[in-house]
């Protein structure tokens, strides 16, 4: 009987001073400390001892144990707001990165935009430019043929196409032709001779670089077209269809060429003659 009191005495001094480990520290369950990955120093003893169901000194609780865990685990939350804070600005600092980059492409693009369009406007401009050139030459032409001399002289003469081949019509007409020389070669006058299906037209003294020079023409009238069957000018002469119309292309370079775009027919045949 003795012997079971004192076993009582000395199980009840043992608990003297002991207190239960609680289940949360400064709001956050010791099952969670994982959480903040805390897992030694004085919250790891507590959740030990809380697992265990132990318990434990009430003065090193309250006065070690507690405080530190306490402690540790708000030293634990700034280091991870801190970690938080630091991923959000570099978020925030990658995304305004990003944002930057696409406003800088963007700027790029327009300004790529606005290169592209000012020279396309410029393009068109001088297209433009260049169409209305070409359509005042071409009037200007059509202005000074209208006004060229031969026409009156040539008034009672069929103006049929030229060629320089039979059946090799060109765009180009036999008045056409004339006059194109008179504009390109402004002359002293002509001298024309007429002979049933013949026709002589020799422009006389006309102004070329060489000095004044007679020009002299044979045409033909075979087919519904004027061939051109002879061409000089001054000692040079022009028998063969190749070598007419050659020397022709040559004197109509200058001033009708390339202004009104009248294209020579039948240029293979002329250069096979």
């Amino acid at each position: 009987m003795l012997s079971g009191c004192a076993s009582l005495m000395e199980s009840g001094a043992s608990l003297l001073g002991r207190e239960p480990v609680p289940a949360t520290v400064a709001g956050l369950p010791l099952a969670d400390l994982g959480t903040l990955d805390i897992e030694d120093g004085a919250c790891a003893e507590l959740a030990e001892a809380h697992a265990e169901g132990r318990r434990v000194s009430g003065r090193r609780l309250r006065e070690q144990w507690l405080p530190a865990c306490a402690a540790r685990i708000e030293q634990a939350r700034e280091a991870r707001r801190f970690d938080q804070e630091m991923d959000r600005l570099v978020e925030q600092a990658w995304q305004a990165q990003r944002a930057a980059e696409r406003e800088q492409a963007r700027q790029r693009a327009e300004r790529q935009r606005v290169r592209e369009a000012m020279e396309a406007a410029r393009r068109d401009a001088e297209t433009r430019q260049e169409a209305n050139r070409k359509q005042d030459n071409r009037t200007r032409l059509r202005e000074r043929l209208a006004d060229a001399h031969i026409l009156t002289i040539l008034e009672d003469v069929p103006d049929q196409p030229l060629a320089f081949s039979l059946g090799q019509p060109s765009e180009r007409s036999l008045k056409n032709f004339l006059a194109c020389l008179e504009v390109g070669y402004p002359n002293q006058g002509y001298q024309v001779d007429r002979q049933d299906d013949t026709l002589t037209v020799t422009a006389l003294q006309a102004d070329m670089l060489r000095g004044d020079v007679d020009i002299r023409a044979r045409f033909v009238n075979v087919w519904d077209t004027w061939m051109l069957e002879f061409l000089r000018v001054a000692e040079m002469t022009a028998d063969t269809p190749r070598d007419r119309f050659m020397l022709a292309q040559n004197l109509m370079a200058g001033p009708c060429y390339g202004i009104d775009e009248l294209l020579w027919r039948g240029d293979d045949e002329a250069h096979r003659g």
